[in-house]
């Protein structure tokens, strides 16, 4: 049997860290492929991604786990074909970057009924990032957190610095309680990691169904069966490509406005904001009701100087976020019109 390519998974719940951590990897290994998974229809990941020279693929227009298996499918072929002709560089192994909504199990579908991509491919551990700023409540409020860090053979712990010591600790019991068998590591990991073999639970059959003791300040249910459709996790993203450029404190506006409409519901935004007086775009990073991260990049990442935008709320309407998206846009435009 021809030596398979070990695949990480590396999984976290929306904002949680993921390509930061990824990042960190990709400037100790060029010897990755890198495959990202985006909700969105447009990336934006993909452009945070240290350039390191390794392939970068973009997975978009939704979760991998239950919307592009097929996409997966076919891009792992396309990268062992490209690597055996030597058309890419001869990676050891490939790092997946799963939207924040991905359930692992899902995500790991193919690899295991795929009678091509198993003889190929495995799975050699599955890593997930967990906010420790964001704590119980994201997983309490959020079921694809908890199913993360189930499947988890290697919790990554992310915003350590934001917490004091004694809630850290509460919490990393918290966690033990809810996944015995995972380690525990603070970010950045060391890219030793990537090398480390574990011992393959069941990730078809089902989902692990871990209960917390009921010392415990909260305790999850036993997992049920997935439904099938693409919509079950009532997580929902709608996209903005805009051709302009508004001042700061014209953004500053569209933000407060946006944040007002979507209320509870605004679960990430993530995009590329064209300012006025700067040579790069503002990168806007933002999770729930925590204030939005603003960066200043030197440059567009790839020469397209449009503002890009993708905003994920969960809704039991998934025409919420489109609605509230097209109302944004006017609100943009009435701005851009206002002058500056």
């Amino acid at each position: 049997m021809m030596d398979r390519i070990p695949v990480v998974v590396l999984t976290g719940f929306l904002g949680s860290g993921k390509t930061t951590q990824l990042n960190a990897w990709l400037q100790q290994r060029q010897d990755l492929a890198v495959l990202i998974n985006e909700m969105g229809d447009i990336g934006i990941d993909q452009h945070l991604t240290a350039q390191s020279g390794v392939p970068v693929t973009l997975l978009a227009g939704g979760c991998v786990c239950c919307v592009v298996q097929g996409s997966l499918s076919s891009t792992l072929r396309n990268l062992f074909m490209a690597r055996k002709n030597g058309d890419i560089p001869a990676f050891t192994r490939i790092v997946l970057e799963t939207t924040g909504a991905a359930e692992p199990s899902g995500v790991l579908a193919p690899l295991e009924q795929d009678a091509w991509l198993k003889k190929r491919f495995y799975c050699q551990s599955v890593l997930t990032v967990v906010n420790v700023a964001a704590g119980v409540d994201s997983i309490q409020r959020h079921p694809e957190c908890l199913e993360q860090i189930q499947a988890a053979d290697v919790l990554l712990l992310s915003r350590t610095d934001q917490v004091d010591g004694a809630r850290l600790v509460g919490f990393q019991q918290q966690l033990v309680a809810l996944n015995r068998e995972a380690d525990q590591v603070s970010t950045p990991a060391a890219a030793e990691l990537l090398e480390r073999q574990f011992e393959r639970r069941c990730r078809i059959t089902g989902r692990l169904s871990i209960v917390a003791p009921e010392s415990s300040s909260f305790a999850p249910r036993v997992s049920e069966p997935l439904p099938t459709s693409s919509s079950r996790h009532q997580l929902y993203s709608a996209a903005l490509i805009w051709a302009h450029g508004l001042s700061w404190v014209h953004w500053q506006a569209a933000l407060q406005q946006l944040a007002g409409q979507c209320g509870d519901a605004l679960v990430r935004v993530k995009g590329l904001l064209r300012v006025e007086g700067l040579d790069g775009p503002l990168l806007v990073q933002w999770v729930g009701t925590a204030e939005p991260e603003l960066t200043p990049m030197n440059q567009w990442p790839d020469g397209d100087t449009q503002t890009r935008l993708v905003l994920i709320v969960r809704h039991d309407d998934p025409d919420f976020v489109h609605q509230q998206m097209a109302h944004w846009q006017s609100l943009l435009t009435q701005l851009l019109a206002s002058g500056h």
